[in-house]
């Protein structure tokens, strides 16, 4: 049984399932018994562990283990590149050129906007201040400081 619902297959033991409803499991059977122990843990005793179990982040992309771990998801010149692609003067030349069309543009623009969106309702922060690194929402050491001198 622990195997099927590893692999996403049907359990087993006379019982219907729909092998779907365990795409959220581990792909492994370790990773599967210690979700149901974490589950237990939780629902029993209100008990939850500050970081996930190793072996149940497998599943997880690079990108969702990076925003579990509130990692840095855009380096300063990704960010900067991003935030410039909201804006029609980026595309300026491509259109002129025939590269690019209008249209094209204006997709290429909502595209960004919507990808800079997406970042600041997860609690990433992209200043747009050139110099300035992207951070999570709470972190201290890179909330924006006033450096203006008086």
């Amino acid at each position: 049984m622990l195997f099927n619902l590893a692999n996403k297959k049907e359990v087993g033991w006379g019982i219907e399932t729909n092998p779907e409803e365990f795409a959220h499991l581990p792909n492994s059977i370790t990773g599967v018994v210690v979700h149901y122990i974490v589950k237990g843990i939780k629902e029993d005793f209100g008990f939850e562990f500050k970081e996930k179990p190793k072996c149940l982040t497998y599943n997880m992309s690079k990108t969702d283990k990076k925003v579990a771990g509130k990692k840095r998801l855009l380096t300063r010149e990704q960010k900067n590149e991003l935030l410039a692609k909201t804006q029609m003067s980026f595309y300026d030349e491509k259109i002129s050129t025939g590269e690019m069309t209008i249209e094209s543009a204006m997709y290429a623009i909502k595209d960004a906007y919507e990808r800079v969106k997406n970042f600041e309702e997860m609690g990433y922060v992209l200043p747009p201040e050139k110099t300035k690194y992207p951070y999570w929402l709470g972190e201290t050491d890179n909330d924006t400081k006033d450096t203006d001198k008086n």
